[in-house]
């Protein structure tokens, strides 16, 4: 049997290896949060003065300093300020609680170094830097630790939910391939971390081969390095020494797209934390937010005789499902229609499923 084949990769692909795990069995840090917040504010270490970062002593307790962080952050209006302190004092201190006697741990003294350490990275929140960022990895899917880099697009919740209807269709698929057992393939366009077809790698990795292409040579290697973390054993060699201009075989089952979809018009709308640090190359798609959209639908019947899907803005659904109506002109110039729209956890219109006629 010839070896599964997960590459990452843009015109310019990079090789790939590694394993990313977390410790297990341990109590989580959320887990003292009530017990900081309830804690006197005053510890000898004011912070009613409106100061734009905290100040703390070495011998300050986990718990005193987690909430003169959270004070901190909620002063200055950072989004989210529990969840901020939380995972900096985390990642800061590497902590791993022993199971049972949480207020020990809670109660334990700081030293100058981890002070220092912890103050750094809340600084660095308070000016808004994006907490995966600063922490340089996040979670995603059923991805622990996946790496994350400036200015590649932090993935979001819902993203994970375009992955789950993917996954839905490569059930699917697996069930109705018969005898033959060919894999899966999967085109996962503009990559970015990697994420999305590196969860789908991930949940089936005996199952499908997926490409994923990417414009940006930082994200082709920023998704590379993730792909060492989680798919050690289950690396195409045969793409290592390809170079740009090349041509890959284009005859994918599914294509997925997370595309850069905002509005021109929208992207002053955007929270600081988004305009200031994350790409506007990965964020904008244009005047109405479908350039991208437009060319990737263009592509599909050269990719594709399947199914493809998008998330997109939510005001682009309803314009999709009418430009691309079963039927239509458009949809039988382009070879391309609409087959469904769904909506995101919110409840906001957010996905489509487009099938190569």
């Amino acid at each position: 049997m010839s070896r599964q084949r997960h590459t990452i990769c843009s015109p310019t692909p990079v090789p790939i290896y590694t394993r990313f795990d977390i410790p297990k069995g341990k109590v989580p840090l959320y887990s003292i949060y009530s017990t900081a917040r309830n804690l006197s504010s005053n510890n000898g270490n004011d912070t009613s003065d409106g100061a734009a970062a905290v100040k703390l002593t070495p011998g300050i307790t986990i718990q005193t300093a987690l909430n003169y962080a959270i004070q901190a952050l909620e002063r200055k209006s950072v989004p989210e300020p529990e969840e901020s302190a939380l995972n900096l004092l985390s990642h800061s201190l590497g902590l791993c609680w022993e199971l049972g006697h949480q207020s020990v741990l809670a109660n334990q003294p700081m030293s100058e170094e981890q002070c220092n350490a912890f103050q750094s990275l809340i600084e660095r929140r308070i000016h808004l830097e994006p907490l995966q960022y600063i922490i340089g990895q996040w979670d995603f899917h059923d991805l622990i630790g996946l790496k994350i880099k400036e200015p590649m697009l932090c993935p979001r919740p819902e993203t994970e939910e375009l992955v789950e209807f993917v996954l839905k269709d490569v059930s699917e698929l697996i069930r109705n391939r018969g005898s033959t057992k060919e894999r899966i393939r999967i085109l996962d366009v503009g990559s970015g971390t990697g994420a999305i077809g590196l969860a789908i790698a991930n949940r089936y990795c005996d199952e499908v081969q997926v490409l994923a292409l990417d414009v940006l040579p930082e994200a082709v290697e920023l998704s590379n390095d993730n792909a060492k973390r989680f798919l050690a054993n289950h690396i195409d060699d045969d793409f290592t020494n390809t170079q740009a201009g090349e041509t890959y075989k284009m005859d994918f089952d599914i294509v997925v797209s997370n595309p850069p979809y905002i509005p021109s018009r929208d992207m002053a709308t955007l929270s600081e934390d988004v305009s200031r640090y994350e790409s506007d190359k990965a964020l904008c798609g244009g005047d109405d937010g479908l350039d991208i959209v437009r060319h990737i639908v263009k592509r599909l019947p050269e990719w594709t005789t399947g199914n493809c899907w998008m998330e997109v803005d939510d005001s682009h659904p309803s314009l999709i499902a009418d430009w691309l109506s079963p039927g239509s002109l458009e949809s039988s110039r382009l070879g391309v229609e609409c087959v469904s729209t769904h909506k995101d956890f919110c409840g906001r219109d957010r996905f489509v499923k487009l099938r190569v006629l």
